[in-house]
């Protein structure tokens, strides 16, 4: 969770001058909360238009329970966090607002676009019992989190490499075993995996860095954009493993039935997934009565339904 430098900022202040006018506004803020105005005008706008980089699975179920729950019909786009994040603001710089809600893992990315006018100022209920380094107030809400680590596929270890992995720590990544066995996701892809490789290069340097980055670098990982298809692709045996493995994702294979397994090294590097409405939202109602939904005990009690994460409330 932090800011990834300062390259991307550069492009993204290219279009600061087109931001558009709040639709959104204060006057929104008058009753917070899901009070039936609030549902009444989100049923008569009928949909909600969802960017997201959180799975596709989970994410299908949870906001189809929201679907369900109150008659609207949801639209979700997924992509990896900072493809997701310059699709949105590219859209918004030409006048295109088809997201009413962003949901990426690096927060700072979104008080950003805040400070560009491109997103909406909201309070919802809820978010009161978020602790207060886990939001910025009426700007985004962090919503839940995972635990990222070391994923395997057992049928594609020996029971010594499982006991490395298990013991080994995060040095285990470099052990030349794995050459040509194991897949990883650029920190280009979004905010987790920026994370994870910020905590050897920058937090845990002295002990790891540039050295141990060279080690792992010499196995010849496969380097994917996302990591959604090197999950896959882990789970059907064409890795031994995988690095960046969030708890979520990974235990939702397990659940399937794939022959995933993990461990987490400590220390263990977490990633926040964190919302915010679009300030030209298409669906104003809609998109602040999913974003009081999103922070209510109810509706983070109902993402954990579908995956192993730490709800933030």
């Amino acid at each position: 969770m932090t800011d990834h430098g300062h390259g991307l900022h550069r492009r993204l202040l290219l279009g600061a001058a087109l931001a558009a006018p709040a639709l959104i506004s204060a006057r929104a803020q008058s009753k917070p909360g899901i009070t039936p105005e609030l549902i009444q005008a989100a049923q008569k706008e009928g949909v909600l238009s969802y960017y997201h980089n959180s799975d596709i699975g989970p994410t299908g179920k949870w906001t189809e329970t929201f679907s369900k729950k109150f008659g609207i019909e949801m639209k979700n786009m997924r992509l990896p966090s900072y493809p997701l994040f310059d699709r949105w603001l590219n859209e918004a710089r030409v006048g295109r607002h088809p997201a009413d809600l962003i949901q990426i893992t690096d927060p700072p990315l979104l008080a950003y676009a805040n400070r560009l006018g491109f997103v909406a100022d909201y309070k919802p209920a809820g978010g009161e019992a978020i602790p207060a380094d886990l939001q910025l107030p009426g700007i985004w809400y962090g919503l839940f989190t995972d635990a990222m680590g070391i994923g395997y596929n057992s049928k594609n270890v020996t029971a010594d490499e499982e006991k490395l992995i298990q013991t080994g720590g995060w040095d285990a990544l470099a052990d030349p075993r794995w050459k040509g066995r194991f897949g990883t996701a650029t920190p280009a892809s979004g905010g987790s995996s920026y994370a994870f490789c910020y905590m050897f290069l920058v937090t845990l340097r002295s002990r790891y860095g540039q050295v141990w980055v060279a080690k792992r670098a010499a196995n010849k990982p496969d380097i994917y954009a996302s990591k959604a298809p090197l999950f896959e692709r882990l789970a059907a045996g064409e890795y031994a493993l995988m690095d960046q493995g969030s708890s979520g994702t990974l235990s939702d294979y397990y659940l399937k039935g794939a022959p995933i397994r993990w461990a987490f090294p400590a220390p263990t590097p977490i990633s926040m997934t964190s919302q915010s409405i679009a300030k030209r939202a298409p669906h104003p109602a809609a998109a602040r009565l999913f974003q009081e939904w999103c922070c209510t005990a109810e509706g983070q009690a109902e993402w954990l339904k579908y995956t192993i994460a730490g709800a933030t409330r």
